[in-house]
């Protein structure tokens, strides 16, 4: 698990420049080149840039995303990544219900603070979304091809 920072994290909008039709990429590995060494990067833009995430991951970086609005993301990447730090996933695909619910929440019950969980389903995980609230958790779910749900999951709060 990726330690949390002791600086405030660098905050960088890209929404002005791509209103400008210009690409943020530039300024985005500027800004991560004048980072502190245990500083993080907020990135807000109107999507999520999963492309950065393997770039900033080939650096040693954990990536949350956090969608704030429906044309708004909040994204930190923060440095000291390492092999324990990817995220855990879990394919409940072929298990037929209540097995991608108990599998989901075997999983999560190991989350610390910070770590994420992939979890890809065949549906909407709407009943682990009822177990997972008030319970420390936030999620993102969307539906990446037909009976193909991937639903990112991460502890927001100590365990």
């Amino acid at each position: 698990m990726a330690t949390l920072p002791q600086t405030e994290p660098f905050v960088l909008d890209v929404r002005p420049i791509l209103a400008r039709g210009q690409d943020p990429f530039t300024a985005i590995m500027a800004a991560k080149e004048r980072l502190d060494p245990e500083q993080s990067l907020r990135l807000i833009a109107p999507f999520e840039p999963q492309p950065l995430f393997e770039v900033f991951a080939a650096d040693g970086y954990t990536v949350c995303s956090q969608r704030v609005a429906d044309d708004e993301w909040h994204i930190v990447f923060t440095p000291g990544g390492g092999e324990n730090d990817k995220p855990r996933e879990v394919d409940a695909r072929a298990l037929e219900p209540p097995g991608p619910l108990q599998a989901a929440l075997q999983a999560v019950a190991e989350l610390g603070r910070g770590e994420t969980l992939i979890l890809r389903t065949r549906f909407r995980p709407v009943h682990l979304f009822e177990e997972l609230d008030g319970e420390g958790f936030d999620w993102e779910t969307e539906e990446a091809a037909p009976q193909h749900w991937i639903t990112h999951i991460w502890r927001v709060t100590a365990n």
